[in-house]
């Protein structure tokens, strides 16, 4: 994978090498993957926020945070990016501009929001005037034009105020919520050294509907507001405004914060989460929409133990629908004992059918940027996707997280000068792919557990705000911006193949599922442009959407000397080296190698016996020096079939003396030497629910030097028959199906298909396979 400043380039490597070539920029329309940098040489700049741009024209992203110079000045920076993180797109209004609040030379940004019917965007964080600061709210068009700027009093001039976070009302949770009006949350310090939270209203053209400070009174005197969004009310009203932070004892030590006020900031309840302990602090939440979850919330933050520079680990809760009560606490720990933070949230949904995702993004010593994401249940590792840590060098950390169609972004900071210019701090900013990954990106493997910390509920005290002040706020350009990890995919997509009927997406290590940026969105619901496994006919794609899991792996289970490796674009590579990969537009061939010990070779051909058929011939080398006494290979695919994408029935059928054990979970780890989960087979029709199909084969030892070569088939057809069929012909003995729960009605590319019987008895509109050659 490239990695590139503006001016000047450097290759980074990899225990595992993802592609044969430099990565190339696709055209700048779609969406892809990569990792760039913003900001001006001799400026120190940081990104703060993140969100993706979903109204004003050109869509895109948008980051804030703040820019320091060397003489203690600071200013607002906001960049503007397409698709593709270009800030200077002449075809739409990108752009970047630093702003001075009413003028100050103490200007700083830590939240942005775009607001609905084209309005732009509001920007909230501290301003400098006098012997104080004071918290504000700008609002910029779609060209980053200033419309207004509101600054919020204090209860006195000399107390220091920070907004930190904001939303549009209306726009996060669907309610009966005003649009159009702004909630802001910070903290203000008093000269006697307490931090109180501040919550502020304010409408559509910046005026203060209402401005409140809170303290926890009695035991929990300090507050701090880190992060706002709203969810349902009780009262079947107006949403609840829902913050996270801090609270602060007497005595200093540090509790998770769970706050609701209703929609005129009255306090609904309060909650801590602390022990005594550890100090614990929540930076960011999200409101569920999920319709098993939905009106919870989730915060992230972090536990550090009470010495001075004890290390920290990633904390989450799950908060009840209209309550300040924890359902649900998981703390997340780095194997390695590195001290690592979590800063934002986001739901991810769609990601399968059921209960899906959050999304988590911080940084790993204060240097390494991460991302998670966890099971909405349980808070533990979600099984689908594999956490990923970036940058180069351990020095980019994360901060945001936004959702962005099928794909996250992120932002922070670079400690990296990528352009040699001595430009020693710039605006981070990644955009992955559904996987969660770039091309530079490093897997991670944090461990994760439950704990049971006892929370405790208090009663805030509010005191009203009346003042506010309108300034001008000047603005000058700042144009600077370069890759870090150049974009992803190549443009052509290679690895792309196919028969006329059957699509498959080869990547170079020899499992399913590749993204093409100019490809036509798969139909059903949630359509993408990975493909995996695509029937040409209907356009329908059953690897790719959601967690796209499809993979192998390959292993001596020999417990004397054991080795494994495996391949998936949901949860990476691991232990497997690329050799070579030769793909054309039909056919395409991988060679790897795992360890020391094998060499594997995966090559996908059509053949002429039939159209619905892809053959995979897979060849298995003992490049050791002893033998392997026991053998395995394992593929696995989570079939997630339209149009009603992640609800299937699934068939484990045949025999074959090479099977060890198969199941219908497609989320198994590829590793022959892994524990598996789910229904066993044989099964026929199983469902429906999102489901796969998960195969272990033993074929005995393999002497050094020997090889070991069978035959498997990727494919789809229009009807169940024609699938058995197909299967039959080539004397694929053992097979799974994947077929749609639809009713049969609407068309297949219906993106609201109504659940039925005619996927599983009659495998319309189309049947997905999978089959083992045993004649």
């Amino acid at each position: 994978m490239e990695l590139m400043g503006r001016t000047g380039s450097r290759l980074r490597h990899h225990a595992a090498v993802l592609a044969t070539g430099l990565m190339l920029a696709a055209p700048l329309a779609q969406a892809q993957n990569f990792e760039t940098h913003y900001g001006n040489q001799p400026w120190r700049d940081g990104g703060e926020d993140v969100k993706a741009v979903n109204y004003c024209p050109g869509r895109g992203s948008v980051t804030v945070g703040t820019r320091r110079a060397s003489d203690g000045t600071t200013q607002v920076l906001v960049t503007r990016a397409n698709d593709v993180g270009v800030t200077d797109d002449s075809s739409i209004d990108t752009w970047q501009q630093a702003y001075m609040i009413a003028g100050s030379k103490r200007s700083d940004a830590y939240g942005i929001a775009e607001l609905s019917g084209e309005r732009g965007f509001a920007v909230t964080g501290s301003v400098q005037l006098g012997e104080g600061s004071f918290i504000y709210v700008l609002q910029l068009d779609c060209h980053g034009r200033q419309i207004w700027t509101t600054l919020l009093d204090n209860a006195a001039t000399s107390h220091r105020a920070t907004g930190y976070d904001l939303i549009e009302t209306g726009a996060v949770m669907p309610s009966k919520a005003t649009q159009g009006e702004l909630v802001v949350v910070g903290e203000e310090n008093d000269k006697d050294g307490r931090t109180l939270g501040r919550i502020a209203r304010l409408d559509a053209a910046g005026n203060v509907l209402w401005d409140h400070r809170y303290d926890g009174s009695g035991d929990w005197p300090g507050l701090r507001f880190r992060a706002v969004t709203e969810n349902l009310a009780s009262s079947g009203g107006f949403t609840d405004i829902v913050v996270a932070g801090t609270a602060l004892t007497t005595d200093a030590k540090r509790g998770g914060l769970m706050f609701r006020t209703d929609a005129n900031g009255a306090p609904v309840c309060s909650s801590v989460l602390i022990d005594g302990q550890d100090h614990r602090d929540f930076h960011g939440l999200t409101a569920l929409l999920n319709a098993n979850y939905s009106g919870e919330t989730v915060s992230v933050g972090a536990s550090t133990g009470l010495d001075e520079g004890s290390a920290s680990q990633a904390y989450l809760a799950r908060y009840a629908r209209y309550s300040c009560r924890p359902l649900v606490q998981a703390s997340w720990v780095d194997r390695d004992q590195a001290s690592f933070t979590a800063f934002d949230v986001v739901e991810a949904r769609g990601l399968d059918g059921r209960e899906g995702a959050v999304a988590v993004v911080g940084t790993i010593a204060g240097t390494q940027g991460f991302l998670f994401a966890a099971n909405t249940g349980d808070l533990l590792r979600y099984g689908g996707l594999s956490p990923r840590r970036f940058g180069d060098k351990f020095r980019e950390s994360l901060y945001a997280i936004d959702r962005k169609n099928d794909r996250f972004i992120l932002a922070g900071n670079t400690f990296n000068d990528w352009q040699g210019v001595g430009d020693i701090q710039d605006f981070y900013f990644v955009q992955v792919d559904p996987g969660l990954n770039t091309g530079c990106a490093d897997l991670w493997d944090p461990g994760a557990f439950r704990p049971q910390l006892p929370y405790k509920e208090f009663q805030p005290h509010l005191e009203r705000i009346p003042k506010f002040q309108r300034v001008d706020t000047p603005s000058v350009e700042a144009r600077d911006w370069g890759y870090v990890c150049a974009v992803d995919p190549p443009e052509g997509c290679p690895g792309l193949i196919n028969n006329g009927i059957i699509q498959l997406g080869v990547a170079p290590t020899g499992h399913l599922n590749i993204e093409c940026p100019n490809i036509a969105l798969s139909s059903g619901r949630y359509g993408t442009r990975l493909v995996g496994l695509r029937y040409m006919p209907t356009n329908g794609e059953a690897s790719a959407p959601g967690a796209p899991c499809e993979g192998w792996g390959v292993a001596n289970a020999d417990p004397a000397a054991p080795v494994s490796g495996r391949t998936s674009r949901c949860a990476g590579i691991s232990n497997v080296t690329l050799v070579s990969f030769t793909p054309t537009t039909s056919a395409a061939t991988s060679v790897v190698t795992v360890g020391n010990t094998f060499r594997v070779t995966h090559q996908y051909t059509p053949i002429a016996a039939t159209s619905y058929l892809y053959r995979v011939d897979v060849k298995i080398e003992n490049i050791g020096r002893t033998t392997v006494k026991d053998l395995r290979y394992t593929r696995g695919i989570d079939y997630d079939v339209p149009p009603n994408t992640f609800s299937e029935y699934i068939t484990l059928a045949g025999a074959s003396p090479f099977l060890l054990a198969w199941n219908n979970n497609g989320f198994n780890s590829l590793d022959p030497l892994a524990a598996n989960s789910g229904l066993s087979g044989p099964m026929t029709d199983n469902g429906p629910g999102d489901l796969g199909s998960h195969m272990d084969f033993r074929f005995g030892s393999l002497a050094p030097g020997a090889a070991r070569s069978f035959v498997t088939y990727y494919g789809a057809a229009p009807t169940q028959t024609a699938a058995l069929n197909a299967l039959s012909i080539v004397g694929a003995g053992l097979y799974s199906l994947g077929q749609t729960n639809w009713d049969g009605l609407g068309g297949a590319g219906n993106t609201s298909p109504n659940p039925g019987t005619a996927g599983a008895v009659n495998g319309v509109p189309a049947t997905f396979m999978y089959g083992f050659k045993t004649n």
